[in-house]
């Protein structure tokens, strides 16, 4: 996670402080529910914004929206009248009284708006995240985030064909936790379930020298672990833990439990030939 003094980001944020602030009798906030004209590319992909109220700026970005979009969260704690929007392990935090905006409970000097219930921050806050960047044109905002990753994106891609739900597991939980030696992957991305299921999803490339048998005796070990307890528990899952797929293919690996695990194969073996 990238680690920000306010300083380095009050000169990110310097462009989108050069609109001078506005008396609140003096914005020209449209009632048109569907005014938002800021086009927004999210890795590659241009965002719904239909239905979305107008802000003062063009800069301006639904933030719920590209949250949700990038495989986040948004969520409001009523208590504290505070929103949390979550990006991977970053999250931003907009307290509602002043709109101050936290990034990783850093403070920094720009502040939100929030316009017919929805909250938005400048863009350049975004780049205060590790691995995004973002391109701030007249009427358009290009981002691009760690989820723009080829192999990232399988592991949504299968993930969806599963339709399955799960927790993005990071390298040193996937060693703690499950005992995989993450250790032995050039790069891994993976995604476990609630205790209500075993759906679980991991892609990687193993690293040169791996050692392919203690990655695959780890990920049998924890298949066995599923299969031990869905056999009294929520027993309905059992079938698919059963029908476990561990692949391995030009150095890429596949773990998958899941439905529709043939097609999640399928995806694999496709992304596999395409880096041929």
């Amino acid at each position: 996670m990238k680690k920000i003094g306010a300083a380095a980001l009050t000169l990110a944020l310097a462009g989108a402080m050069t609109v001078p602030a506005l008396a609140a009798e003096d914005m020209l906030i449209s009632p048109n529910p569907n005014a938002y004209a800021t086009a927004i590319t999210l890795n590659g992909e241009v965002l719904n914004t239909a239905g979305i109220p107008a802000a003062s700026r063009s800069d301006l970005l639904p933030l719920r929206l590209v949250a949700e979009s990038d495989h986040g969260s948004a969520f409001w704690d009523e208590e504290n009248n505070e929103g949390w929007f979550t990006f991977g392990q970053d999250r931003i935090t907009v307290q509602f009284e002043a709109n101050t905006i936290l990034v990783n409970d850093v403070a920094v000097n720009t502040t939100a708006e929030v316009h017919h219930g929805v909250t938005y921050v400048p863009a350049a806050v975004l780049e205060g995240l590790e691995g995004f960047t973002v391109a701030a044109e007249t009427d358009s905002v290009t981002i691009t985030t760690p989820n723009n990753d080829p192999l990232v994106k399988l592991a949504y891609s299968i993930m969806d064909s599963s339709e399955m739900f799960g927790s993005r597991t990071y390298e040193d939980v996937l060693a703690d936790a499950y005992h995989i030696p993450a250790d032995q992957f050039e790069q891994v991305v993976a995604f476990f379930p609630m205790i209500t299921s075993p759906d679980t999803v991991l892609v990687g490339k193993l690293a040169e020298d791996a050692d392919e048998k203690a990655v695959t005796d780890a990920l049998e070990a924890y298949r066995q672990s599923q299969e031990d307890t869905f056999s009294w528990y929520l027993s309905q899952h059992l079938p698919k833990v059963q029908d476990a797929r561990t692949v391995v293919t030009d150095g890429y690996l596949l773990f998958l439990i899941g439905e529709n695990a043939d097609e999640g194969e399928a995806l694999f073996q496709a992304f596999v030939a395409e880096q041929g």
